[in-house]
């Protein structure tokens, strides 16, 4: 009678899982537009963000009023939260940085990013992924939000020696794992990464991010060819919605995206979002 008991509450919690899952999912893939905006709201955004399926917003700089009209709006809203770079702008966090929560190279040296004020950091160290997962808990979960945006995760990929890329994508899944276990209804989206993506984080991400998706570059492009078919293939098995970022070729790159159902965004200032644009 207890193993009875025992197997059917199983049951029950799987098809509750399975359940959130797939409602989870049916969000995101019903999303045609959305937005892309890292500064303080004003009379203006908040206007046009009416009609605005998602939005990716900074935690640190939208009051929390604007986050929850938003949201009583219909707008899904994402926190950012910078995963693979810590930001010496962001002092509070900056200061609980310990030795080994950065990224060294062969010669012992820090990676900075000069562009964006920042350092690569050490995915690997338990410290630093607490680290991440309590700023999760304290911008994003703690002030209601629908999901969290994990940025740089591509650098991943691109900055860090595939001897050791085996176990940064362990760690970040352990971040994505725990987060996903404390708060199940969590949506939680990456940027860039598709190696990332397909080894190790698709099962526990529900959106990636591809920024300068533009029309001229991608024709003429066989790697990002190979990419566009991957993604199909990566959200046709695990639901993972493609969200893209054109910076120019407007018309043409929104066909395109159209074309293999991605979500389409326009943004003529390329990787700053501090300006909400319309057109």
């Amino acid at each position: 009678m207890k193993k009875q008991v025992f197997f059917t509450v199983i049951v029950v919690l799987c098809l509750v899982i399975v359940g959130s899952t797939a409602a989870q999912a049916k969000q995101l893939a019903n999303v045609s537009s959305y937005r892309y905006y890292l500064d303080k709201e004003t009379p203006q955004m908040m206007k046009k963000a009416k009609n605005i399926d998602m939005m990716v917003i900074e935690p640190l700089e939208m009051n929390k009023a604007a986050i929850k009209k938003m949201q009583k709006q219909g707008t899904l809203v994402f926190g950012y939260v910078n995963a693979m770079e810590v930001d010496c702008w962001n002092k509070a966090f900056y200061k609980k940085m310990q030795k080994e929560d950065f990224y060294y190279d062969k010669a012992k040296k820090k990676k900075y990013f000069k562009e964006w004020d920042s350092y690569l950091v050490n995915m690997t160290s338990k410290h630093y992924q607490e680290l991440l997962i309590k700023e999760v808990q304290q911008q994003v979960i703690k002030k209601g939000l629908d999901g969290v945006f994990f940025d740089t995760v591509g650098n991943i990929d691109d900055f860090v020696p595939s001897k050791q890329q085996k176990a940064y994508r362990a760690g970040m899944v352990n971040v994505l794992k725990t987060l996903k276990k404390q708060q199940p209804k969590l949506l939680i989206g990456q940027n860039w990464g598709f190696d990332t993506l397909e080894k190790a984080t698709a099962p526990y991400v529900d959106f990636i991010m591809w920024e300068d998706f533009n029309y001229t570059e991608l024709q003429q492009d066989d790697w990002a060819q190979q990419q566009i078919k991957r993604l199909e293939r990566i959200r046709q098995k695990e639901h993972v919605e493609v969200f893209v970022v054109s910076f120019k070729d407007k018309q043409k790159s929104e066909k395109l995206a159209k074309k293999h159902h991605f979500k389409f965004m326009y943004n003529p200032k390329g990787s700053y979002y501090n300006e909400w644009f319309d057109k």
